[in-house]
């Protein structure tokens, strides 16, 4: 089936654009539209929040034939399979539910205290070394790493070489493939050691709740908990981080919703969903699916076999559901029916820990730096290019 003159996707965009306006036009002809990939593969875009939301909550939408090999894709390579975002229910289902039990309220509330006192560790350092310092390496880049280290229960003295092996396998562009190689192999070889030590000494960790038996009484194997670590690892650090990035950037760019933030600080929850919503975090929108059965979506048959990618970031701004959606509105009423996290079996399941980093960071630089605001024009800001957006450094006075 020829793609001639269907648009491109991924959309291409300058580097720091803080939304997919060619993709949101898009929205204007239909909830769904029909696309290609550069190598001219089909692949169908749910543009609309129902769309989007269909796609992603559907049984009919499948992430383990999207992740199969020669499957469509907007990233040069294929995950492995058996890991937690490449799998269906209900195989999906006993992996999620072991992950879940780490993240639940309870578990994620408990770590409350010791991140903000982290955060307003991170904060003296920062403090101590400007005006002007940078906020991604005084804050936003190691927040999110350290609050997994204590999640994965790595041991204080190794967290150093831990973090440096993180950074390098991270998907920035900035080491080569053999750096980004030894980094993984090294990282590997120390959460190995970890998982096996849990076995024996369970603790209060991610790891140790892994190791539990399922509903079922089966437990998993070695390696399947070490083949999910890892992108546990690199998915919670990169997102948070440049969502945390983004925000100050949008707030300093709107200084009249930082000063409402001022006055109200009770609204730093609903500011971090409307950061969320508002916000561009991944021009790609959420991982492929293909559909295993003819389906309809917003009125458009798909045949089995289709590959559907489903853009959040469009629906986060779908006009049906956001009204006046390209105004950031840290008092939104409505802004925590995004889908930043996503939607169904594979909602994000760091999502409420991420929320929780996102607040406490935001009221500590509400609360100690009141004139926060950019040493920097934002034309002089450098913006990673990759698939997830964010600044290499931001430079902040107060």
């Amino acid at each position: 089936m020829t793609t001639e003159g269907c648009p491109l996707f991924p959309t291409p965009l300058s580097p720091g654009t803080d939304h997919d306006a060619r993709s949101a036009a898009l929205l204007d002809t239909s909830p769904v539209v029909r696309a290609r990939l550069a190598d001219g593969t089909p692949v169908h875009l749910a543009l609309s929040h129902a769309a989007v939301r269909q796609v992603l909550v559907g049984p009919a939408f499948s992430r383990a034939e999207a992740s199969r090999p020669g499957a469509p894709s907007v990233v040069p390579f294929h995950a492995a399979t058996g890991l937690l975002h490449t799998m269906d229910p209900p195989e999906h289902s006993a992996l999620r539910a072991r992950v879940a039990r780490a993240f639940t309220p309870r578990a994620v509330e408990r770590l409350r205290p010791w991140i903000a006192g982290l955060v307003e560790d991170m904060l003296d350092a920062m403090e101590a070394d400007g005006p002007p310092a940078d906020v991604v390496a005084h804050l936003t880049a190691p927040l999110p790493v350290k609050v997994l280290f204590q999640l994965l229960g790595v041991p204080y003295e190794e967290r150093d070489d831990f973090r440096e092996w993180a950074e390098k396998i991270l998907p920035t562009g900035t080491v080569s493939p053999e750096e980004a190689t030894e980094a993984a192999d090294r990282i590997t070889a120390c959460l190995q050691r970890l998982v096996r030590d849990r076995r024996s000494r369970p603790g209060d960790d991610l790891i140790s709740t892994l190791w539990e038996p399922g509903p079922d009484g089966t437990r998993l194997g070695e390696e399947e908990i070490l083949a999910n670590l890892l992108p546990l690892l690199v998915a919670g650090h990169d997102t948070t981080h440049n969502q945390l990035s983004n925000s100050l950037v949008a707030l300093f760019d709107r200084p009249g919703q930082w000063a409402l933030l001022l006055r109200r600080p009770e609204l730093v929850p609903n500011a971090v969903d409307e950061l969320l919503r508002h916000q561009l975090l991944s021009r790609v929108g959420m991982l492929m699916r293909v559909t295993t059965t003819a389906v309809d979506v917003a009125g458009v048959t798909l045949p089995a076999g289709t590959a559907v990618n489903a853009l959040n970031c469009v629906a986060n701004r779908d006009p049906a559901v956001f009204p006046d959606p390209d105004r950031l509105d840290v008092s939104r009423q409505e802004a925590g029916r995004h889908l930043a996290f996503g939607a169904g079996p594979h909602f994000c399941p760091g999502a409420q820990l991420a929320r929780l980093e996102l607040g406490i960071a935001l009221s500590a630089l509400l609360r100690r730096f009141p004139g926060l605001r950019p040493a920097v024009p934002p034309a002089e800001l450098r913006w990673k290019e990759g698939i997830m957006r964010g600044p290499w450094e931001l430079p902040v006075t107060w």
